[in-house]
């Protein structure tokens, strides 16, 4: 499994969300190569389709796609299970779709 996290060092959160994959493979037992990318131009988020910070893609997938964004050097919000907004993503959110890269 391959996880890609990307982000734009104006918005905090991505050392936090880092933290929340680490924990979310530690509780789903998942191993996985976590690659930090770091988007500092414009070039580079339209190279890496980054819609954000943080953008994170698990094989590919991105977790809570939003297509209709622009690339961009922005950060950016997840909108969690119980309906909050939040600048990263839910343990829960995470859990889910760990599950769902490896089919279960």
């Amino acid at each position: 499994m391959r996880i890609e996290l990307l982000y734009y060092p104006e918005c905090p959160s991505h050392e936090r969300t880092l933290e929340l994959i680490r924990e979310a493979l530690a509780l789903e037992g998942k191993q996985a190569e976590i690659c930090v990318i770091r988007i500092d131009t414009q070039e580079q988020a339209d190279a890496h389709r980054f819609i954000g910070s943080p953008t994170i893609r698990i094989n590919g997938h991105e977790l809570q796609p939003q297509p209709h964004l622009p690339y961009r050097l922005t950060c950016r919000a997840f909108l969690h299970e119980d309906g909050r907004i939040s600048p990263i993503p839910s343990l829960t959110m995470l859990r889910e779709a760990l599950r769902t890269a490896e089919g279960g």
